[in-house]
């Protein structure tokens, strides 16, 4: 109006100070299946490369042992019931402050490939993989794509990037027809993809991260998030990468005779186990490990892009997975259940500023990455934040992050003191493992020892409250 005297605006520009951080995320794989943990049967030289140059947790959970709402912890650095999302078919709630957001404000870059699973149940990202409620969530570059198995599900049209690279290949249809196929044998069913090389999920995806490498301006600093999308079942390598493990020897699966166990876990045996002779496990197997190795390729394929550019000695690299994978122990396959090889996550963490060496025992979650992405920045979270920053524990200056660490889902949770896991679900047995004597969870102790019951119990009621009545499967 005529008149009015301009708005003086006091907001200095920002421009981000802090490394550049790449993080990568696989889906489903195990913390135990790299070669840096003494697994001989897995070829994984990058990621054992990564691991030499900084520090790899060894006692690492998911916050939730499924996709969706251990990716809203990590977002967000809250606890998955804090967040309201304890299941795949849960938004993330568009008012609670992501970390992405808190780096964009702090002058950051913020890119992204692969699935972010948070906004699982919409199925559609569009043909750029940008849709507008990304940025958002704090990205000034995606390229979103479905999941894996969704992304062989015939939507009408093509709801995302892969889909329509595949549409425009003339892949897609081979692709449903092979998943849809895939769908009629037992859990353990392993074969190579129908799909060739160039058109198989994972390299779409490392290809273009490393296309958005070899070219983001070196101007600002920036958080790139490379989400794989295997090695997810179902098990189903491209051949390449299948032929590295032809007839490979692989390593023996948990055997469990379910004495003392929940009923949902014997009914999971009892259909996950169909089929599972010991040569179909090894054959599962081969294909995890060349799904594996397949993303293990990319990975260095991403340090070399940075070490040629001039960019890797300013740039923190973070390698974890939403939640592990069970492979065939105590008879099951997926996730979805709080045993050492679901709820176990890889974890590493090196490059500049990062210190400590080696290996840490200390008791981290995936959430704590939230914290620690904006230390690394000096950046302010734009809301609380129940994970802590792991830079102390990355620059050696302390051994312990936290007494216990817990894992949930909508009908059940766990907590685990470094020796004690306990895991309680409402209308079933309760579970009490001592991995320092049972490492393989064998043995229920939840009957023999209520005392321990008990504290383990009060633990979970004083950090997310009473026991959850459950409204999904998990």
């Amino acid at each position: 109006m005529p008149g009015t005297k301009p708005l003086r605006n006091s907001v200095e520009p920002i421009r981000g100070k802090g490394p550049n951080i790449l993080m990568i995320m696989s889906d489903q794989h195990r913390a135990d299946w790299m070669g840096c943990v003494g697994a001989e049967w897995v070829k994984t030289p990058n990621l054992d490369a990564l691991a030499a140059r900084g520090v790899r947790f060894t006692n690492a959970v998911c916050n939730s042992p499924v996709c969706a709402p251990s990716r809203a912890a990590l977002a967000s650095g809250l606890r998955c019931s804090d967040v309201g999302v304890l299941g795949n078919n849960d938004l993330y709630p568009y008012n609670v402050p992501t970390y992405y957001q808190a780096l964009r404000l702090a002058g950051y870059r913020i890119g992204c490939v692969g699935k972010t699973d948070l906004h699982k149940r919409d199925h559609w990202e569009g043909r750029n993989g940008d849709r507008p409620l990304m940025y958002h969530l704090g990205f000034t570059d995606p390229t979103e794509t479905e999941g894996k198995q969704s992304a062989a599900r015939d939507w009408g049209e093509p709801v995302c990037p892969y889909q329509h690279y595949l549409t425009d290949n003339g892949l897609f249809e081979t692709f449903v027809n092979d998943y849809g196929e895939r769908g009629r044998h037992p859990a353990c069913y392993a074969a190579d993809s129908a799909l060739p090389l160039h058109a198989f999920h994972d390299d779409f995806i490392g290809r273009i991260a490393a296309e958005f490498l070899e070219n983001v301006s070196d101007e600002s600093p920036w958080h790139y998030f490379v989400s794989f999308v295997g090695p997810h079942n179902p098990w189903d390598p491209p051949k390449e990468y299948g032929d590295m493990y032809r007839g490979a020897k692989m390593p023996a699966a948990i055997q469990d005779p379910m004495d003392g166990k929940p009923r949902f876990h014997r009914k999971r045996q009892e259909k996950e186990s169909r089929g599972l002779t010991p040569e179909a496990l090894a054959e599962t197997m081969r294909k995890y490990s060349g799904m594996v190795t397949l993303n293990d390729h990319h990975i260095g394929r991403f340090v070399e892009v940075l070490e040629r550019r001039g960019m890797l000695e300013n740039t923190v690299i973070m390698y974890c997975a939403d939640h592990g994978e069970m492979m065939g122990d105590h008879g099951m396959f997926h996730k979805s259940v709080y045993y050492e090889a679901s709820v176990r996550i890889p974890l590493i963490v090196c490059g500049p500023g990062i210190t400590a060496r080696g290996d840490s025992d200390a008791l981290v979650e995936l959430f704590d990455l939230a914290p620690t992405a904006l230390a690394l920045a000096k950046a302010e979270p734009l809301g609380e934040m129940t994970g802590g920053s792991l830079m102390p524990l990355l620059r050696g200056e302390s051994q312990k992050q936290r007494d216990y660490q817990l894992s949930e889902l909508a009908r059940s949770r766990m907590v685990f003191d470094g020796r004690y896991k306990f895991i309680e679900r409402p209308g079933d047995v309760d579970q009490l493992y001592d991995l320092a004597e049972d490492p393989k969870e064998l043995i229920n102790l939840a009957e023999n020892d209520p005392n321990r019951v008990s504290k383990m119990r009060e633990m979970l009621e004083d950090e997310l409250g009473p026991a959850p009545a459950g409204r999904a499967k998990g």
